[in-house]
């Protein structure tokens, strides 16, 4: 039997500013690229071309079945120097949310998708309590630039990957290793994300939907009757999951972040909830902390993504049911995999479909999905040598090619049901 998905349900592929449209200049990601701190030695440069191909990107898109968008504005366009806002870069935004809709696709907008501008990086980025009202400050603009234009807004794109890629594993801009300055950054932005709802909230029109999207790997003891493993995966999970959405629902900040004191305004602060789900974390003892490598050596891998990504389907099933406690609206706002293979793309969209539909069955309330990507683009701290697209994109001529697994998933789009 086919497993169906609800009437008005949103289909859709996801992109972020920096990955796709080209010549980010003024961000912190393109000083980072220019250091030579991307791991195949490339740099983003004129990206996919986006900025000036938006039109032709989202026609293909609508091609292919999507009633739905995702992509991010690139803070460092449209407040290129502090305080100072770019109206023409608005405008731009204002055509990117009307080429969505012209197509026939809902724009659904994130605010922050990992870039901060050159200005606020070096006045300490996330690790500057400043930052926050910073953030307030950029939705409130955005909020009356495009509010009449965006659908569903996204405040902070993986809030937990700051503290995380940035300062305790490096490999993100700063590129610092200290978990103390990781508790900095991971309180600023829980509260940054309280002040861009509420300037959100304080513009946009009554009923539009405000929401934040988390990265949501699912953390397991590689050995489950081992205690101390299964005590260091619960912690873990409390780091990159629980802190945050119980910072979200009940309006503190937890220790070690804070002193688990209530702020006002955070506590309820989302009208849905963004999923970004990959991958599993296997997790053995403290030594390997957020270790992507960890396998259990009796299970086969099902896929091989380039990434190094240990891809586990069940876990995006397990993590929508979990997160449903939350008492909101879910969506898959993330998903998606790193090959050139397509069978095995085509495969992945079926089974993590199939976990989605099966969750829906089960009473969760899941109301849209967004692969991820659209477009192969730079991929962080991996460069060009990583391949996410629906669609390819031809070197040099930046011709883009639709992919069968694309196919695949605009047939399970006309039929709303995963075949």
């Amino acid at each position: 039997m086919p497993l169906a998905f609800p009437t008005g349900f949103l289909w859709g592929a996801a992109t972020a500013a920096h990955q796709v449209e080209g010549y980010c200049t003024n961000d912190s990601w393109w000083e980072w690229e220019q250091a030579g701190h991307v791991n195949d030695g490339t740099v983003s440069g004129v990206a996919c071309d986006q900025y000036r191909r938006f039109d032709d990107d989202f026609r293909l898109a609508a091609s292919l079945g999507h009633n739905a968008h995702r992509f991010s504005i690139e803070w460092s366009r449209v407040e290129p120097a502090e305080g100072v806002f770019d109206e023409a870069e608005w405008d731009h935004y204002r055509a990117v949310c009307d080429s969505v809709r012209r197509h026939g696709m809902l724009p659904t907008l994130t605010l922050h998708h990992f870039t901060n501008p050159i200005w606020m990086q070096r006045q300490g980025g996330w690790e500057n309590p400043v930052v926050v009202d910073r953030l307030a400050r950029l939705a409130e603009r955005a909020a009356k630039a495009l509010g009449d234009r965006v659908g569903i807004w996204w405040t902070i794109n993986e809030p937990m990957v700051a503290p995380t890629a940035c300062y305790l594993a490096g490999v993100h801009p700063p590129g610092v290793k200290d978990m103390g300055r990781a508790l900095v950054a991971g309180k600023h932005v829980l509260l940054a994300h309280g002040k861009m709802y509420a300037a959100l909230k304080s513009v946009l029109p009554s009923g539009v939907p405000v929401g934040v999207v988390h990265a949501s790997p699912y953390f397991e003891a590689v050995d489950p009757a081992n205690e101390e493993q299964r005590a260091e995966a619960e912690q873990q999970d409390f780091f990159t999951n629980r802190y945050y959405l119980d910072g979200i629902a009940t309006g503190r900040v937890a220790p070690p972040f804070g002193d688990g004191a209530e702020v006002p305004g955070l506590a309820g602060s989302f009208d849905l909830l963004g999923v970004n789900y990959y991958f599993r974390m296997l997790v053995g003892d403290a030594s390997a902390r957020l270790s992507f490598k960890m396998r259990r050596p009796e299970e086969a891998a099902e896929f091989h993504d380039e990434m190094g990504w240990e891809v586990y389907p069940p876990g995006l099933g397990i993590q929508l049911r979990r997160f449903a406690q939350y008492g909101k609206p879910l969506m898959v706002t993330e998903n998606g995999h790193a090959t050139l293979d397509e069978e095995a793309r085509a495969r992945y969209l079926r089974v993590h479909l199939g976990e989605v539909a099966r969750a829906i069955a089960d009473g969760v309330d899941v109301r849209g999905y967004f692969y991820w990507s659209l477009i192969d683009n730079f991929e962080w701290a991996e460069g060009w040598s990583r391949h996410f697209g629906l669609l390819g994109m031809e070197p040099g001529t930046l011709a883009r090619r639709v992919r069968p697994a694309a196919e695949f998933l605009r047939e399970v789009i006309r039929r709303n049901a995963v075949p």
